[in-house]
């Protein structure tokens, strides 16, 4: 079976559904999802999109969304979906923010055999598989920095809890010997930022991404060649876990251990 096409498909289906929605305004808060973050109906609409086409394809996985918790079904292949990321953005009228699937033949990352991301709002698509990453079907590869002070670093800034207070400490020299950087509200187009040479690193300092914020596109990542590390005591994580995932994404091993030796891992 082709799963990247599956992706594909459901992904470009996704995107226009949810950018006529976005240009329409006048987004209403509903409830809290099934892990506890405000809800907006464009939420619930890219959700209702994807798992319908998904459910075409493969009627039996079991699927792992935002706004919903898990669907059990056959624990051999999941579907780990973030069907809007960057909510507030969207609703805020901020162009960015995107739509991610994973399909994975087994419960851990190791086990994701495809990945995509679409850019809601310009329609690119980015997709991961065993081979290669693609935007649009062209290949991409990260940058070549090593160095902290050339490096364009992203981050992921929420400091909600003690634990990520003190996780934003250590990045303060990160701050003051790199380029520059930028904080744009959505970790999965961040991360696929990276892989395709926009931004040099992203760093998730704290353990508050939940898994389908981010392994969809660490997943699109690590085929492009990205350093990943994962700075969570698992190092293959389990795509069912509730744990936030914190971890470490550079477009070279070397400025990747310079950003960990700052964050002293």
């Amino acid at each position: 079976m082709d799963y990247s096409n599956i992706i594909s498909k459901t992904l470009i289906k996704a995107q226009k559904t949810i950018k006529e929605r976005y240009f329409v305004g006048n987004h209403s808060e509903l409830d809290k999802n099934a892990f506890g973050d405000i809800q907006y109906d464009i939420d619930v609409l890219a959700e209702e999109t994807i798992i319908q086409e998904i459910k075409k394809d493969l009627p039996k996985a079991t699927i792992i969304s935002e706004e919903t918790g898990i669907s059990k079904g056959d624990m051999d292949l999941l579907v780990l979906i973030d069907p809007l990321d960057g909510s507030l953005n969207s609703v805020r009228q901020i162009p960015i923010f995107s739509s991610t699937i994973s399909i994975a033949k087994g419960t851990k990352f190791s086990d994701i055999i495809a990945s995509g991301v679409i850019d809601i709002i310009n329609g690119d698509l980015y997709l991961g598989d065993s081979n290669k990453a693609t935007i649009n079907n062209t290949t991409i590869k990260p940058n070549t920095v090593e160095k902290l002070k050339d490096a364009l670093i992203a981050v992921d800034l929420n400091i909600r809890i003690e634990n990520a207070t003190k996780a934003y400490q250590k990045m303060m020299k990160i701050f003051e010997i790199s380029k520059a950087q930028r904080i744009l509200g959505s970790a999965i187009m961040e991360n696929v930022y990276v892989a395709s040479g926009a931004i040099d690193a992203f760093i998730a300092p704290s353990k508050q991404l939940r898994t389908f914020d981010c392994l969809p596109a660490i997943h699109i990542g690590k085929q492009s060649g990205l350093f990943i590390k994962f700075l969570n005591e698992m190092n293959d994580f389990n795509l069912l876990s509730k744990e936030g995932v914190s971890y470490v994404s550079a477009c070279t091993e070397k400025l990747g251990n310079n950003i960990l030796n700052e964050l002293e891992y």
